[in-house]
């Protein structure tokens, strides 16, 4: 009997490490289901960040796109205000000039104006001393 009793005890420590195996192959199923549910978890969560990636490099290309075009405005605007500006600038220094000439040709007509009046104002003097010494004028 001591061959069957090494044997069955051979027997209990083959059963007992089949058991062993049993329940670490059912833990390394259940640690691999608990992984593949994080796996399919992370999948889906890296889906998600693919998809709100796109999302904002769509906005980001959009919103370069209008700067593009906020930017292209504002070139033209800013050029057509430049050109206004100079011709502004160009208006102004011929009005300047302008009004130079004509505060010149008014300084002179003045002063025409002023020989004039002395001219007249001594005309009219000798006109009276002539009429005075006319005969038969009345004397004062």
């Amino acid at each position: 009997m001591v061959y069957d009793n090494v044997m069955l005890e051979d027997l209990d420590s083959l059963a007992a490490r089949i058991g062993q195996l049993v329940q670490f192959s059912k833990q390394l199923q259940s640690e691999r289901a608990t992984l593949q549910a994080r796996i399919t978890g992370l999948e889906q969560e890296r889906n998600a960040l693919r998809d709100q990636l796109k999302r904002r490099e769509a906005e980001y290309n959009e919103l370069a796109e209008n700067s593009a075009d906020h930017q292209t405005r504002v070139d033209i605007l800013r050029a057509e205000a430049d050109s206004i500006r100079i011709s502004l600038q160009s208006e102004v220094e011929r009005s300047k000039v302008e009004h130079e000439t004509l505060r010149r040709q008014l300084a002179a007509s003045q002063a025409d104006t002023s020989r004039l009046k002395a001219v007249a104002g001594q005309a009219q003097l000798q006109i009276d001393s002539i009429l005075m010494r006319l005969p038969g004028a009345p004397q004062e």
